[in-house]
């Protein structure tokens, strides 16, 4: 499968160059193979594989539809859903029917959005049901004609940035830059060959990226569908749906946002604690880190087996590739995931200039470094004098609207993120417009210190100045569960006193704040620094000193009264039917309120979904009552 790939890379590469490098020239090259399977997903019923003659038909009949409908207005088209079929057949059909498609960010807020929309002057919206724009809301379901359609193609798309800012950037790309984007894909076939490994005959994207973020578009839908490979769509979100789609289609590639690794690495870590495995679990990832710096192709192999005990529970045996980009990953993590047998590179791209780089070193010992490895061939770097770096060539885009200002990208564009290189290869340190003024007048740059805390039991935290821009200290926000034990609230303050304590004086932290609030929105993929410092400013982030949060519960009586209590007697009267007035703090749900098994068994069913605790089988033995359920909970959670 290796050769035939390297062969069907190099004819369709070839294609492209000698084309007109637009969108409909990518179209062509990228349908030509109709009996391939361009994705997979769950219908319900089992396993729905589309081939891409079927897609390429759906667009045909939804662009001939959609050209019915509206014409072809050569101007802006939103297109607003998540990862599906539908979304594929929807952008080529506006592209088809000489429109141009703006994906819309659907964890953008609302007014953001739509002020993007206003500014773009978009009158129409493709979705697969609701809008949440002011504008006629066409439903691709109901895009469907028989009439043969052979209109001109629009040649431009557009998106928008992660939005950490709350500013309205849209950044714009014609389909000779990403032409550009997907040629370098040959690159980086000769020097990785990992990353053209196929498990039992196919190449499998999980479509995790959502195709309206710039690493999405590129890395995960135009580099895999141009060379016929197959998507698979998982239904939501869900670490558990994560897990268990890649082991159900047996997915050989993930590429993720740092927030994924992190949380399988948590997942882990608290998996190898409870089983009191944690050294043990760290001398296999030792050991199978050297296997692979020897031999990585078999060590890989070796080492998913070596360690199947965890990856069983993981992502398989398939999985043959990972990337991480979008923000900083922890060392730790990297060391994890690539000892497991999972190679994991790190990759760096923004909106406004794609995806220009991957560490494609064979071996952990380079994957691990941290590094984004060398820039493609389409573009160069370069450090500017305050280390910032830079980056122009042919795949960046050219023209932007920041706040409605039309930009033009026509030299070197600053990243707005310092970093280093060694041997070629670059290493981001952090954003430079989230560096802090310290006490003794230096610049302190949040990200390094952040990277120094682990903070074990925290939901999440965010290291960042807070106050006036001259006078802003810097600070470590933690976000907690309200349902955490006294005690272990106090383990996690403890923790991050003692970890600040061994950062140099003059790059520590000045004040801590525990909160209750989420850092950043639900959908957003990371904590943007100026969202939070906003949230705070503006109230809907209540922070508490660490001084003020009161964890001595020696003694307490229970209180019914507390959001844990109240949330807890919210289920049990939900499972069993009973009157609330019937349940105090040491009520027998057996004994007192005549559950039976099946009704025990959906109560603490229940109870786990609601607080997120794994091995919950146990609680029989001991868990009756509101006053046992808290208490359990309380030790458990986070």
């Amino acid at each position: 499968m290796k050769k035939e790939l390297r062969q069907l890379v190099d004819k369709n590469c070839r294609m492209l160059e000698e084309s007109a490098c637009d969108f409909e020239a990518i179209y062509s090259i990228m349908f030509r193979l109709k009996d391939n399977v361009l994705c997979e997903t769950e219908d319900g019923f089992g396993i729905r594989r589309y081939t891409y003659g079927e897609v390429e038909k759906m667009i045909e009949s939804a662009s001939s539809a959609l050209h019915s409908r509206i014409g072809a207005t050569h101007e802006y088209v939103a297109l607003e859903m998540e990862n599906c079929v539908e979304w594929i057949v929807a952008f080529w059909a506006i592209l088809r029917s000489g429109n141009k498609p703006y994906l819309v960010n659907c964890r953008h807020p609302a007014a953001l959005s739509q002020g993007i929309a206003d500014t773009l002057n978009i009158k129409y919206t493709v979705t697969r049901g609701e809008t949440r724009l002011s504008c006629e809301n066409i439903n691709i379901d109901t895009l469907s004609s028989e009439e043969p359609f052979g209109g001109e193609f629009e040649n431009e798309i557009a998106l928008s940035t992660s939005a950490t800012t709350l500013r309205e950037v849209v950044c714009f790309y014609t389909g000779s830059e990403m032409s550009r984007q997907i040629l370098n894909t040959e690159d980086i076939l000769k020097s990785s060959e990992q990353i053209s490994k196929h498990y039992k005959g196919s190449l499998k994207q999980l479509a995790f990226l959502p195709f309206y973020h710039i690493f999405g578009l590129v890395a995960v839908y135009f580099w895999f569908t141009f060379f016929a490979r197959t998507l698979v769509f998982m239904k939501d979100y869900s670490a558990d749906t994560i897990v268990n789609t890649c082991r159900a289609h047996n997915v050989t590639h993930v590429f993720a946002v740092p927030m994924l690794w992190h949380t399988v690495e948590k997942q882990i870590m608290r998996q190898a604690a409870s089983e009191d495995k944690e050294k043990t679990l760290m001398r296999g990832v030792k050991f199978c880190t050297a296997l692979q710096n020897i031999a990585p192709t078999l060590g890989a192999w070796l080492s998913r087996r070596i360690m199947k005990d965890v990856t069983s529970r993981l992502f398989g045996d398939s999985v043959r590739f990972c990337i991480s980009g979008g923000s900083y990953i922890k060392d730790s993590a990297l060391r994890l995931i690539n000892g497991l047998g999972y190679p994991l590179s790190n990759g760096y791209g923004m909106s406004e200039i794609g995806i220009t780089s991957v560490e494609l070193g064979k071996r952990p010992s380079a994957k691990n470094k941290n590094s984004v490895g060398a820039p493609f061939r389409s573009v160069e770097y370069r450090l500017n004098d305050d280390g910032v770096l830079e980056v122009r060539g042919d795949s960046i885009c050219r023209r932007m609207l920041i706040d409605g200002e039309e930009i033009t990208n026509d030299g070197w564009f600053s990243t707005g993120d310092t970093a280093r290189c060694e041997d070629g290869r670059y290493y981001i340190i952090g954003r430079c417009t989230d560096a802090v003024i310290g006490e003794n007048g230096e610049n302190i740059n949040p990200d390094v210190v952040e990277q120094c805390f682990t903070l074990d039991g925290a939901d999440s935290f965010c290291v960042l100045g807070l106050g006036e821009r001259e006078h802003e200290t810097l600070s470590l926000v933690v976000r907690l569960s309200p349902y955490m034990a006294g005690d272990r609230v106090r383990a996690v303050m403890d923790l991050a006193y003692a970890e600040n304590e061994k950062l140099p004086m003059a790059s520590r932290v000045r004040n801590f704040y525990i909160t209750y609030d989420p850092l950043a929105p639900e959908t957003a993929v990371k904590v943007g620094r100026k969202y939070l410092s906003r949230a705070v400013a503006g109230g809907s982030v209540k922070l508490i000193p660490f001084a003020e949060v009161k964890t001595d519960t020696q003694g307490a009586e229970f209180d019914t009264s507390s959001p844990l209590a109240k949330k807890v007697s919210e289920i049990i009267v939900s499972v069993l039917g009973c009157d609330a007035g019937t349940l105090g703090a040491d009520t027998h749900v057996i004994n007192d309120l005549g559950a039976d098994s099946l009704q025990y068994f959906t109560l603490i069913t229940r109870l786990a979904e609601e607080f997120s605790i794994t091995g919950y089988s146990d609680t029989d033995k001991y868990c009756c009552t509101l006053r046992e359920f808290c208490t359990y909970i309380e030790r458990h959670i986070g």
